[in-house]
């Protein structure tokens, strides 16, 4: 502002002189003072051009020369030209920021375009995902309703195929193969809850016992004696499952008889057919184990024994398998095991009063788990599984597995993994290669898939020591050297997550800890 006000008096000055300057006067603009001479009126246009030019442009009072007002000018021309520049520069950045203004609206605009269409496009989503989710439920519906009425039709072949076996056989004809990869019906019994206990096995007495006595098959679990006896079941190996034993060290304790007791464990009847397949897991560890009988046993008659197993001093679990032909099976039979011990006590008396207890022949403890009764040759029977996926693993062995989408109990998946297979047991898995290759076979199948967003049951657990997972796949448990936990896993929430599940579909399947009673879909194993 100051700036304009000096070049608008500068400029007033120079239009004031100009319309009062008379040659030969004193004038004054208020500001300058002008004396001019007569006979020098045109000094002022010839400044610079004669000696006294410089001393005459002066005022002898101190106002303005020529020369100052055409400097005044020369400055106001210049300032003129800045304050045009000035104002074009002030014109040009007005300019821009009215087009920044522009783009910044349009920019906006855009962006509330694009948040509008991302609305959009998260309610599309949400509706793509419900549907997804109503599909997926629909799904799972469909696969077990299928898998119900596929083990409907596939039993009622098989049951139909084993009619036809034994009509064949009372007619004298030969019998065809079977129709079906499992043709055969299957009798399991691995002593545990679900399945009644016993199974419908009957635990006969000596003769002058009662069932109460204990000199019977017992229903065992866990390890009674350090000395005898399995360190746990076959089917869970774990404490909580269960087999079937005669207890030679309870038998020493109570009674001094030192004769032979033998217990006899009776199965329920089955129905005559051309062949049958025997096979069950037994346990002689212990130095006074006699052996144990097999016998098939037809219209109460035991027979010679079938088979006669020697003991063998091992805490591990043996399997055994005995096959009989039509000459046992044309009739109604029921197989029949064993055992016998002569443990007793006695007292040695000393001089005195006193006296000492010994125990005799205690440590003969027999057991038997897992049996299995199938109608036809143990030849026949296949070596994996029906539907089953083959894995040659690292070690060069053999697995066979199976997928089951029906939801279960770890325990329960156990059972059906027994049912399948004299050696099955849920799967283990022992390094990287396996891992990978069951997950690759969940994610080549839709109905896996489905079925994988629940996890998949597999044989790993703490439930004997906690922290300390095992594989139980063989009779004895095996430490887990390979693993694959989810991060944060395994951690036990409630204190009471004993079971390994295959967990986490979104991470490639990785392990988590559950509680064994939740109800998985699971995956079966049988190697060999």
């Amino acid at each position: 502002m100051w700036l304009l006000q000096i070049v608008g008096n500068i400029l007033f000055c120079i239009g004031f002189v100009k319309s009062q300057f008379q040659p030969g006067c004193s004038f004054s603009n208020g500001q300058c003072i002008y004396n001019v001479k007569l006979g020098q009126s045109q000094l002022c246009d010839a400044i610079g051009s004669s000696d006294h030019s410089t001393a005459s442009t002066h005022s002898s009072s101190g106002g303005c020369s020529c020369d100052d007002i055409h400097k005044v000018g020369s400055d106001v021309t210049s300032l003129q030209t800045t304050v045009a520049d000035l104002q074009n520069a002030v014109d040009k950045l007005y300019g821009e920021m009215n087009i920044s203004k522009s783009e910044l609206t349009n920019t906006q605009d855009l962006l509330h375009a694009e948040q509008q269409h991302a609305a959009q496009l998260l309610v599309t989503l949400n509706s793509k995902e419900k549907i997804l989710n109503q599909t997926k439920d629909e799904l799972a519906n469909v696969l077990m309703t299928a898998k119900g009425e596929l083990d409907n039709l596939r039993q009622q072949l098989i049951n139909a195929s084993r009619q036809l076996s034994a009509c064949q056989g009372n007619a004298g004809l030969p019998t065809t193969a079977p129709a079906v990869y499992s043709a055969f019906s299957t009798f399991y019994c691995g002593f545990e809850n679900y399945e009644g206990s016993m199974c419908n096995f009957q635990a006969e007495t000596g003769s002058g016992y009662t069932s109460s006595s204990g000199y019977i098959w017992l229903r065992q679990s866990g390890r009674p004696s350090s000395q005898t006896g399995p360190n746990m079941d076959h089917t869970y190996e774990t404490s909580s499952g269960h087999y079937m034993t005669i207890n030679a060290d309870y038998i020493a304790q109570h009674t001094s008889s030192s004769s032979s007791h033998t217990m006899r464990l009776v199965s329920p009847t089955f129905e005559p057919a051309p062949n049958y397949c025997i096979r069950f897991w037994y346990n002689t560890h212990g130095v006074d184990v006699q052996p144990l009988k097999v016998y098939a046993k037809i219209n109460n008659g035991l027979g010679n024994p079938i088979k006669r197993i020697q003991p063998v001093n091992s805490v591990e679990w043996k399997f055994g398998e005995v096959e009989i032909n039509s000459e046992y099976t044309a009739h109604k039979f029921q197989v029949v095991f064993e055992g016998s011990t002569d443990a007793h006590y006695s007292y040695t008396y000393h001089s005195g009063s006193s006296s000492t207890k010994t125990y005799t022949h205690r440590y003969g403890n027999v057991a038997i788990d897992d049996v299995y009764v199938y109608n036809t040759t143990c030849k026949d029977i296949p070596v994996c599984p029906l539907n089953s996926y083959k894995n040659v693993n690292t070690d060069n062995t053999t697995s066979c597995y199976t997928f089951h989408s029906s939801s279960m109990s770890w325990y329960d998946a156990i059972n059906e993994c027994k049912k399948q297979s004299y050696n099955g047991h849920l799967a283990s898995i022992s390094d990287q290669q396996e891992h990978d290759y069951l997950v690759n076979i969940i994610m080549s199948d839709i109905g896996l898939m489905t079925t994988g967003q629940n996890g998949f049951y597999i044989s790993g657990n703490d439930e004997n020591s906690e922290n300390h997972f095992v594989w139980t796949n063989g009779g004895s448990p095996t430490s887990i050297s390979y693993s694959n936990w989810y991060p944060g896993q395994p951690n036990n929430v409630g204190s009471n997550q004993d079971c390994v599940l295959m967990q986490y579909s979104d991470a490639g399947y990785q392990w988590g800890d559950v509680a064994c009673t939740e109800k998985h879909p699971f995956i079966c194993e049988s190697r060999y």
